[in-house]
């Protein structure tokens, strides 16, 4: 089958898959008041006293501010100017700088903690909205989180950045990505999210060290975070990078795959390019491990004993199709276009939950049924368009990219 004959029913699966999930957020989590409400459970019923967490809203800025770079539709601009003018009246921090963990549903502060991973996610869509929009107080916005994590949690002996902060930036000893100290001071998660936030904002600030910073974000997920044995990436690590676990998570693995190599293209250096390249689908052939035999799909994790997680999370399976088609535009190996094509259908089959006609975004497991408990909420803190939106935004644009040579 040729080329063309396979990728477009993907393309025309991911802008009818964009619109659906976008659709859902303008029409039940879309406060017109201000921001998102924080959850909505699966009878699609706004959660409007839910707690609103700045992950949740920082990749709703971005999420909309992309999809107006895409798809050129002037509503995606309004609702991420919509989005970052709630972060900026009730997140971020006034006196301490940097943004809360969470507010209230009236936008008083629930949990004043600093969370830099939480904080990246600022920077990511603050970023986005100056670049397809030219948004200044967006692109100040991006450049003042980014300076309260320089200031206040970057590592200026090891580099890379330190994990939990209390409002006033004292450092906690553990967060949610890192449970107890014994496992550590620095975490994969959050320098994951970091390359991409610092690599986005290198794209609209012309700082020096900006740039800076993107190339030594790369070389920390090249070195310092990676196996080089196995190509999983390390979970947990000491100030001096010295690991303490060695589960892996796939999913974890497959997005920074392909972040990696786009960190490396916006730094714009043709040797770190090419050395990025091969690094990426190394990563992504590790992780045909994780793939479910019968289903297509990717497992959540594994050990270091082979052993897996048989959760199938909705989010792992996006970042495999991110991962397995960056690998297929780079090696041209038709293995990873199939594994792409392979995992798009374990989506529609599994994950993306259409009851009675009606769109309910993605199911948070495939491997349980929509009526378990684990599968209620629509939209949630940890439950938004950033992942599949993401992916279906991408496919979209590189198709249209492959499709112009």
């Amino acid at each position: 089958m040729k080329y063309e004959d396979r990728i477009k029913p993907i393309y025309d699966w991911a802008k009818n898959e964009i619109k659906d999930i976008l659709d859902f957020y303008i029409k039940y989590a879309y406060d017109p008041a201000g921001g998102f409400f924080g959850a909505v459970t699966r009878e699609l019923v706004p959660q409007k006293n839910a707690d609103r967490g700045l992950v949740l809203n920082g990749r709703l800025l971005w999420t909309f501010a992309n999809a107006y770079g895409v798809l050129k539709d002037s509503q995606y601009l309004d609702i991420s100017k919509h989005a970052k003018e709630y972060i900026l009246k009730y997140f971020i921090d006034p006196v301490h700088g940097g943004a809360y963990w969470s507010v209230h549903a009236d936008g008083t502060p629930s949990d004043e903690a600093k969370y830099p991973y939480g904080i990246s996610f600022v920077i990511y869509g603050g970023a986005e909205l100056a670049r397809v929009s030219g948004d200044m107080e967006a692109a100040a916005m991006a450049r003042e989180m980014y300076s309260a994590l320089e200031e206040h949690a970057f590592d200026p002996i090891n580099g890379g950045c330190f994990e939990a902060y209390s409002r006033d930036w004292s450092e906690r000893l553990q967060g949610f990505n890192i449970k107890e100290p014994s496992l550590g001071s620095k975490a994969l998660n959050t320098h994951l999210h970091l390359i991409e936030s610092i690599t986005n904002l290198t794209r609209v600030d012309p700082d020096p060290e900006i740039r800076k910073k993107t190339r030594s974000m790369i070389d920390i997920m090249t070195t310092k975070l990676l196996d080089l044995g196995r190509f999983h990436y390390k979970p947990y690590m000491t100030d001096d990078w010295q690991t303490t676990d060695y589960h892996v998570s796939y999913g974890h693995d497959i997005e920074a795959s392909w972040l990696l190599t786009e960190a490396a293209a916006v730094y714009g250096d043709t040797e770190l390019i090419e050395q990025c390249k091969p690094i990426a689908v190394r990563i992504a052939s590790s992780c045909l491990e994780g793939l479910n035999p019968k289903t297509g799909g990717m497992y959540y994790e594994g050990d270091s004993s082979g052993s897996v997680d048989l959760e199938m999370s909705w989010w792992t399976q996006a970042e495999a199709v991110n991962g397995f088609f960056n690998a297929y535009l780079i090696s041209g190996d038709d293995r990873y276009l199939k594994l792409t094509e392979d995992t798009l259908q374990y989506i529609k089959d599994y994950i993306s939950d259409r009851e009675g006609g009606v769109f309910r975004e993605w199911l948070s497991r495939g491997d349980r049924s929509a009526r378990d408990p684990s599968n209620e909420m629509r939209a949630g803190a940890w439950k938004g368009p950033y992942h599949n939106g993401r992916m279906c935004l991408k496919l979209i644009k590189l198709i249209e990219e492959t499709r112009q040579r």
